[in-house]
């Protein structure tokens, strides 16, 4: 699903450690802890995971005053699958300075990955506006989306749209956006020229058949062609998008949608 698509790891921006920083904690100089990142990085560039893992760790043992150490640790964690040992590494780099978009970006990916869109949202909205990119935007549409805010999920979509006006995924977010604020119309014709791409995907024509079962055109949705799907599994997910008119919270329409959508 388009929705959830954006969801494909944290997708943060890397700072670097300044040679200016005090010694840390550990009374080792700066330059070791700026070493190891760079070898941890180099490492992690070809596929050695857990090698540059327990490099990150050991800078971040040094730092005590750098967030953006933490942060690299962070986003090695969640790339190593441990998303709780993730989040701790993002709220230690918030701790030394809560201003830090990258960690504010990561905390607030788990946080949507943990179902707390609320949360989430909270945390990425100045984390979107500071890193200003379509992931970051894409990722705060989603956490508005699923908190039932669609009209402030349509803002951050569309903010991500201005940013690449091409990418298909995020068309497909704004759709479903004003599809969840009732802008049936709007989300029809916006999915009209998503699919009509050659680079458009099997999820994307999923998503425009829910938003036209959405709209009330059923005919439309049941002639739509979906690469890949047989016949019985199109029409269980026509049948299941007629139900989501008489969901009448769109926070739930929208978990309703992204369970459909993924199927």
């Amino acid at each position: 699903m388009a929705i959830l698509a954006v969801l494909v790891g944290a997708g943060l921006v890397s700072g670097c450690v300044s040679a200016s920083d005090p010694e840390s904690s550990a009374g080792k100089p700066v330059s070791e802890q700026s070493r190891l990142l760079n070898i941890a990085r180099d490492i992690d560039a070809k596929g050695e995971t857990g090698t540059a893992l327990a490099l990150y760790e050991r800078a971040a043992e040094m730092s005590t005053n750098d967030s953006t150490t933490h942060v690299k640790l962070g986003n090695a964690r969640l790339k190593d699958g441990d998303p709780e040992g993730a989040e701790k590494a993002y709220r230690t780099a918030l701790q030394i300075n809560p201003q830090d978009a990258d960690a504010l970006l990561g905390l607030g990916t788990i946080q949507l990955q943990h179902g707390d869109a609320i949360g989430a949202a909270k945390t990425l909205a100045p984390a979107a506006q500071a890193v200003n990119s379509v992931s970051a935007y894409n990722k705060l549409g989603t956490a508005l989306v699923l908190a039932g805010d669609g009209a402030a999920a349509e803002g951050a979509f569309t903010k991500a749209l201005a940013l690449q006006p091409s990418n298909l995924d995020t068309k497909t977010n704004l759709a479903l956006a004003q599809a969840l604020s009732n802008k049936l119309p709007d989300a029809s014709i916006g999915m009209d020229s998503v699919v009509a791409s050659p680079l458009a995907e099997k999820r994307h024509f999923v998503n425009y058949m829910i938003i036209l079962s959405l709209s009330g055109d059923t005919a439309r949705a049941r002639a739509i062609d979906i690469p890949d799907m047989p016949a019985n599994q199109k029409n269980q997910i026509l049948a299941k998008a007629a139900k989501l008119r008489s969901i009448q919270s769109p926070a739930e329409r929208a978990q309703a949608i992204g369970l459909l959508a993924s199927t």
